[in-house]
């Protein structure tokens, strides 16, 4: 007889067993996590951090909220060109050349023979019939001067020399040249320019129709250095100049400041008169004579044209790139020492605190910046620490990206295309040049607290002179032309065809 299976007799009972590895606790295919949410807390990468480190990672959030701040702010400077088309409107800061109206004296501090033959050549051909050229020498610097006194046997009637006396040093300084140059120039217009910059043929007649049409008290033209593939600098300087001429100091212009400079600076004679000149203890005479004119309501023209830029020289080495560089942030420190610029208007005052210490921040966040990344690493920090302290790289490889495309513009000015190797040196020159500009700055501040500088004294306040007469002539041949007008409680808007 066959037995039911269902009452067959039961087996062993079978002890369950854990396996040798835990599975792990994965989501949506049964079980459930293991550990207290206390556990999970435990893990995270701050836990366990002490007090002193809190203090640090707020710090260095500080530092970076700062650093991407001055990027942006930075980059949105250097695309102020891209509102150009939206800002039309103004005919009367363009058109065509006008008949010449204004007479023109062009001085150049020549400081050495490098260039001088080149720009004194180019400014007596100058398409401008009232043009005369004054070169400051000093009669022992025996090679410029026979460089200038060939250049006066070569353009008679157009260029004399004055001698530049040693009053500020061992050697006369820019300042000084041009304050004993200005001493031999009557009415009109001064032009300045220095040794080895190419102004367009052209150039005067643009600015004669712009101080027609806006009747001016100056105006800065555009000038950057040439962009060539070598040497490494080069690239570089001329694309950080191109977005200053072209879209940094117009919009500087629209807040109601226009930082000038001491190249391609035209100024009427009435003003230089009333302002006494140049101040021969600034090396940036340029930088402290607009910030004194746009105090005492000058109205200040910036007049950009890709054809009639003029193109500067640029350093012959690394050493005088390095002393450029340092006299442009003396010259930034003095004209800030002086305090001219707290009377200026407060957006106008606070885009002159802008321009005259941007030197020092670029220094700091250079410093800063490796700092914070050389800490981190070497102290063996979080990676959610890096990753924060890298932040800022984002907004940098953004400006790299847009000045990978200016070099582009910049070639094209020059009527070529850029090379593979100035686009590169545009990206590999910035740590260099941010490395140059950091030891100008800590010169420049050891020369400023050294005394090895006389330090300007404040000018008085006068009042300012009245326009002088101008005809009204009729139209002739159009240029190109852009321009940007700025007068104490108006600013109008740039213009360009």
């Amino acid at each position: 007889m066959t037995s039911d299976p269902t009452l067959a007799a039961p087996g062993p009972v079978l002890t369950p067993t854990l396996p040798a590895t835990p599975t792990p606790f994965a989501p949506n295919r049964g079980g459930s996590p293991t550990g207290s949410v206390d556990g999970v807390a435990a893990t995270l990468p701050w836990a366990d951090w002490s007090s002193v480190q809190w203090v640090g990672v707020v710090v260095l959030a500080v530092l970076v909220a700062l650093a991407v701040v001055l990027s942006l702010r930075r980059t949105a400077r250097r695309l102020y060109l891209v509102r150009e088309q939206e800002e039309l409107g103004h005919r009367d800061l363009d058109g065509p050349v006008l008949p010449a109206a204004h007479s023109f004296t062009a001085l150049v501090p020549a400081l050495g023979p490098a260039g001088l033959a080149v720009t004194l050549d180019l400014l007596a051909r100058q398409q401008h019939p009232d043009v005369h050229v004054l070169v400051a020498v000093d009669p022992d610097d025996r090679l410029t001067y026979d460089v200038a006194t060939s250049a006066v046997r070569r353009h008679p009637g157009r260029v004399r020399i004055v001698a530049a006396r040693r009053s500020a040093g061992p050697s006369p300084t820019v300042a000084s040249s041009l304050a004993d140059a200005l001493a031999a120039v009557g009415d009109g217009v001064v032009g300045v320019f220095s040794p080895g910059d190419r102004p367009h043929p052209r150039l005067f007649a643009l600015v004669d129709s712009v101080l027609t049409r806006t009747d001016a008290d100056a105006v800065q033209h555009a000038s950057r250095p040439a962009l060539e593939p070598s040497p490494w600098w080069s690239p570089r300087s001329a694309v950080d100049r191109w977005w200053w001429a072209r879209s940094v100091v117009r919009s500087h212009g629209r807040a109601g400041f226009v930082p000038l400079s001491d190249s391609t600076l035209f100024v009427r004679h009435s003003w230089l008169a009333w302002a006494g000149g140049w101040d021969a203890s600034c090396v940036e005479a340029g930088l402290d004579l607009g910030v004194r004119m746009t105090v005492a309501g000058a109205r200040v023209v910036v007049a950009t044209s890709p054809g009639t830029t003029t193109v500067e020289r640029a350093p012959g080495g690394l050493g005088d790139l390095f002393r450029a560089r340092t006299r442009a942030v003396r010259g930034c420190l003095q004209v800030l020492g002086k305090g001219d610029w707290r009377r200026l208007r407060p957006k106008a005052r606070r885009r002159a605190l802008g321009v005259l210490t941007d030197p020092l921040l670029d220094a700091a966040t250079t410093v800063v910046g490796a700092a914070v990344l050389a800490s981190t690493v070497a102290v063996g920090a979080p990676a959610l620490v890096v990753a924060l302290a890298l932040v800022p790289v984002l907004p940098a490889a953004l400006a790299q990206l847009l000045d990978v495309g200016a070099t582009t513009e910049v070639a094209a000015e020059q009527g070529r295309r850029a090379t593979a190797r100035e686009r590169l040196l545009v990206v590999v020159g910035t740590v260099p040049g941010r490395l140059v500009t950091l030891a100008a700055v800590v010169a420049a501040i050891a020369a400023e607290l050294g005394g090895t500088g006389a330090r300007a004294t404040e000018a008085a306040p006068l009042p300012a002179p009245g326009p002088e007469p101008a005809t009204a002539p009729a139209t002739a041949p159009a240029a190109t032309a852009a321009a940007l007008s700025v007068r104490p409680g108006r600013v109008d808007e740039p213009v360009t065809r």
